[in-house]
Order: C-alpha cells, then structure tokens, then sequence
C-alpha cells in the first residue's frame, strides 16, 4: 500500500524529524541553569570513576548515567509557556501544572538519594587493594586537634536525654533540606511569584555542597567511627530513646553507605543551602543556621563523624556559597 506521504518523500520526512529532534536538543540544553549542568557533570564524573577505574558495576552506572543527562535534555524549558495557566483552566488542571512545575524546578533535590547510595558502588574506586585507606589520617588528625576521638569524648558523657535530643537533631537534616526548599520556593510572603527570589541561589549552593563532598569519597574513603570495632568496642550504647532515637536507627539501618564520610555531607549540604537563603531570607536563613549547629554536634555525638568531617564540611559550604552566589546572582550592572 502506498505512504500516505509518498515514497520518494520519505527520506525528506525522517531527515526534518532528525532535524526536529537535534533542534529541541539544542533549544533545551542553553536554556539549562548552572544548577542544570551542575547535576549533568556529576552525573558525568561519576560515571568517568566508574569507567576508569573498573568498578564492577561501571555498565549499570554508565548507562544509568547517560539516560539521566539525555531526559534532563528533554525536560520543558524553564520560564515557557507551559508553566503559565490557560484562560478558563479548570482547578485540577492549575493545580497540576503547579505541581509538575514545582518538581522540573526541584528536581536535583530527589536525585540526592540516588547519588548518594550510589557512593557504596564507587566509594573505593580508586584504592581498591586498600579500602577505606584514608580514616586512619582522620583518627589522627582528631587526637592531634582535640587530644582524643571527640566521637568518644562526647558520647561517653552523654545520658538518654541527651542522647535523644542528638537524634532528633541529626533528624532535622531532612527537615532542613526539604523545609529550606520549600522557603526558597515561596520566597517572601508579600510576593506571590514562584520561584521566590533567592531560589536559584539558594537551590546552587546546596547542590554544589553535596556534589563538592561526594567527588572526594572515591579518593578519600574513610568510614565514620560507628563501624570501627575497636573504637566502638565497649562504648555505652545509646538509650532506646522515645522518638527520633527509634527513628534514626531505622534509617541508618537500611540507608546507611560506608565511606562516605569526609568531607561530611550532611554538614556540607545544610550549611550550604543556609548560606544559599542568607541573602533573600535572613530569618529563615538564621534559624536553619542554629538548628544546623545542633546536627553539626551530633553527627559527632552519635559517632557517624569525625570531627574534622564537620570542620572540613562546613568549609566545602562555604566554597559552595560562594560558588553559588557567583553563578546566580547577576550583578546590577547586568
């Protein structure tokens, strides 16, 4: 049965798709954000350490990789048309494209888990004969800066109640992540406009302070001191605790990844999303700061750290603030 478009003209159909589709790519991947080619370039290290140094898993996390980066070149540009409600649009139907909106912008934020398990397949790439190598520097470096293991030091004196509160502070690392997004999306109450202005800044910063620790893992695995034996030989276990005690242990349980511990990234990603806030929303950016403290203190307290973790953290932040506000924040000469 004859093409409806025409034999001979079917060559000339498929070369305009071809060249459709190389178009929509080329549209697509200028109108990424700093924060955009941020994930792509991990996503690209990652799979370069995997490809390099053979881990044994490199196919799946190539492909898996690749895939990733060829759907973010498909997603909806940012600040078109789609995002903006049609006259006479039902409820339903503004409610979802606020919602799918919310998530192309936030993205980043869910590919966080993904990334970090992942650290368990590459975390002793490059030193395979010699897994975890680098923790017995950080055990050294914490004796020599504070005469002791402060991961020791400080649980030892601790009690349940303190014990408690610690968790429910290392806790508030997912209430600070999600809570702080949120308060970026929205911005200032007084401005109805989402994103809130801020959000790009703030979203950099905290991207760029999980993805400046991650990079070091595969060339500094070390593990924190809860999964050393002998440091952990004849410690006082923690109390059963009332709420976040059972609450964290479960999670630690099935999410925890070995070696992933310098530089801290639960220290790296707070701080760097509350430098990120500081400028469009000081209130908000001063109450996560305080509460980031308290998850700074107990990701020792509860020994998943050694102290220099946190120090050298909480400076990856500051790199990242930096790095963030420089590619978001045009200056007003621009």
């Amino acid at each position: 049965m004859p093409n409806s478009l025409g034999d001979a003209s079917l060559p000339a159909y498929v070369g305009v798709r071809a060249a459709g589709n190389r178009r929509h790519l080329a549209l697509h991947a200028p109108s990424w954000t700093a924060l955009d080619w941020a994930v792509v370039l991990y996503a690209m290290f990652v799979a370069l350490v995997a490809v390099v140094w053979a881990v044994p898993q490199w196919p799946y996390i190539l492909t898996g990789h690749a895939a990733l980066v060829i759907g973010l070149l498909w997603l909806p540009a940012r600040g078109a048309a789609w995002e903006q409600p049609l006259p006479g649009e039902s409820p339903w139907r503004s409610s979802a494209r606020r919602t799918v909106r919310f998530f192309r912008y936030t993205y980043p934020a869910l590919l966080l888990a993904v990334f970090f398990e992942e650290v368990a397949l590459t975390v002793n790439a490059a030193a395979a004969g010699a897994p975890f190598w680098f923790e017995q520097y950080l055990y050294e470096a914490d004796r020599m800066l504070f005469g002791g293991v402060p991961a020791v030091m400080l649980s030892q004196a601790g009690n349940v109640v303190l014990d408690e509160v610690m968790h429910g502070f290392h806790f508030s690392y997912y209430i600070l992540i999600i809570g702080g997004i949120i308060i970026a999306w929205y911005g200032d109450r007084r401005n109805s406009d989402t994103p809130g202005r801020g959000f790009h800044t703030a979203m950099a910063c905290m991207m760029l302070g999980f993805f400046l620790s991650y990079v070091w893992y595969p060339f500094l695995p070390a593990r924190g001191p809860w999964e050393h034996p002998t440091v952990m030989a004849g410690l006082r276990p923690f109390g059963s605790g009332w709420i976040f005690t059972p609450i964290l242990k479960q999670i630690m349980a099935g999410a925890a990844v070995s070696g992933g511990c310098f530089p801290s990234a639960h220290v790296s990603g707070t701080w760097a999303l509350t430098f990120g806030l500081y400028a469009a929303n000081r209130k908000a950016a001063v109450v996560m700061g305080l509460v980031a403290v308290g998850l700074s203190v107990a990701c020792v307290y509860l020994r998943y750290h050694h102290a220099v973790d946190v120090f050298a953290g909480f400076a990856v932040a500051a790199v990242a603030g930096v790095i963030g506000y420089a590619v978001t924040r045009r200056s007003p000469r621009r």
